[in-house]
């Protein structure tokens, strides 16, 4: 978000840290909409986020910030990808582990090709074939199966799906049969690859913390 710039790079890193950590000790991904409202009102008004950015902006927009900005991306940040990675966790399932689990052990990921709004990327097996792999919870299936049937049909690439199941949430046996309908129908690969959390960044150091939008 361009209000990013807003804050100095110190000041971006120590308040997204402390919301990140915030959010993985109320399992944010576990939450409504009307608890997560609750609270962006409460992280408003903390030493480690709100008042921090009373100094740049007021409550309402610090609480539009925090909604649309960081915790926008908390999910993708978690994974190590998208415009925040830098402070979500690290050393968890990743692309390399996706591929495995698509085209076997001896799959190497595709340099440069990793992207985000589905996560995704291309992927060599041994014997030389290029797979585009899209990957995601399966509540995100809708848009996984779109992003691999549309590189299959535009690109002409063999496509596959790897649904993540976090820690504690296997995928329901019911979605499991209507995904593989789907992906049948669409001629695309489905997998299910157990989610290994990685550990949450610490504090990220100040001339690191402006490193940009790393989205591909």
């Amino acid at each position: 978000m361009s209000r990013d710039r807003t804050l100095p790079a110190h000041q971006l890193a120590a308040v997204v840290t402390a919301l990140y950590a915030r959010a993985d000790d109320v399992g944010w991904s576990t939450l409504t909409p009307q608890e997560r409202t609750r609270h962006y009102a409460e992280w408003v008004e903390t030493p480690d986020v709100g008042k921090i950015l009373a100094a740049y902006m007021t409550p309402e927009k610090a609480r539009t910030w925090i909604k649309d900005g960081p915790m926008k991306e908390y999910v993708n940040a978690s994974r190590g990808t998208g415009r925040y990675a830098r402070f979500g966790r690290h050393g968890g399932t990743g692309p390399t582990d996706v591929a495995a689990a698509a085209l076997g052990p001896a799959a190497t990921v595709v340099p440069g090709s990793q992207g985000v709004k589905p996560p995704h990327c291309l992927a060599e097996d041994p014997a030389g074939t290029t797979s585009y792999l899209a990957w995601g919870e399966a509540g995100n299936f809708r848009n996984l199966l779109w992003a691999a049937l549309r590189a299959a049909v535009v690109d002409g690439l063999p496509a596959h799906v790897v649904v993540l199941e976090p820690p504690g949430r296997p995928t329901p046996s019911a979605d499991i049969k209507t995904h593989r309908a789907m992906a049948q129908r669409c001629d695309l690969g489905l997998h299910y690859l157990p989610e290994v959390a990685g550990r949450l960044a610490g504090p990220v150091p100040a001339g690191d913390a402006d490193g940009g939008d790393r989205d591909q």
